[in-house]
């Protein structure tokens, strides 16, 4: 086991996410992978965009990657009528995909909708958060037992992670850097070569 470093909590302790809405959980797996690339940017915990997620969200609630903004003025037939959306591109397609079908499912109650199969459950991206926080302490020297015992105000984050494969997650989480490294050159190719360091976080 090598020496263990010092690791500030925001680059481990996903805790303070575990009742956030969906669509902040999914950001900050963006930002952390993204992190891990190379962005130089702070970690997603210590960030004004976590701050002002948090404090909208208030912690809690349901997800916000598809929010309808009312309906438009567009003609339509009959049957049809015409609605505005705000996307959030940042969100996985299951995730954005499983959203529209929570705003359908309100419009099925209000009997605009005839009832369809139920769509799948989209991705844990917390589960992979946890996966991150053992790449980190693995890295900084920590095993299982060390971090238990050196993380005790942590105790019940760290007793969490015991329940994941500590010898799989490195690769889950390679695999993932993996498919957003694909994700990010596809970004810079649509911005005409721009670093995408500075194209996904202008504003952040």
């Amino acid at each position: 086991m090598s020496k263990k470093k010092e690791l500030a909590n925001e680059e481990w302790d996903f805790s303070v996410l575990e009742k956030a809405p969906r669509t902040v959980i999914h950001r900050a797996l963006q930002w952390e992978l993204d992190r891990e690339l190379g962005s130089g940017r702070e970690p997603f915990l210590k960030s004004a965009e976590c701050r002002r997620a948090l404090a909208t969200g208030k912690g809690q609630g349901s997800a916000s990657g598809v929010v309808e903004l009312g309906r438009a003025s567009d003609k339509t037939m009959p049957f049809e009528e015409s609605h505005n959306f705000r996307i959030d591109w940042s969100q996985p397609r299951e995730e954005l995909v499983n959203q529209f079908g929570e705003w359908l499912d309100t419009q099925e109650r209000s009997g605009r909708l005839m009832r369809k199969p139920v769509l799948g459950k989209p991705r844990q991206p917390l589960t992979m958060l946890r996966k991150m926080s053992i790449v980190r302490l693995k890295a900084n020297g920590y095993s299982l037992r060390t971090a238990t015992a050196q993380f005790s105000d942590k105790k019940r984050y760290v007793q969490g992670l015991h329940k994941i494969n500590w010898t799989t997650a490195s690769r889950e989480v390679q695999n993932a850097l993996t498919r957003r490294r694909g994700n990010l050159k596809s970004i810079e190719r649509t911005m005409g070569g721009k670093n995408w360091k500075t194209g996904v976080y202008r504003g952040a």
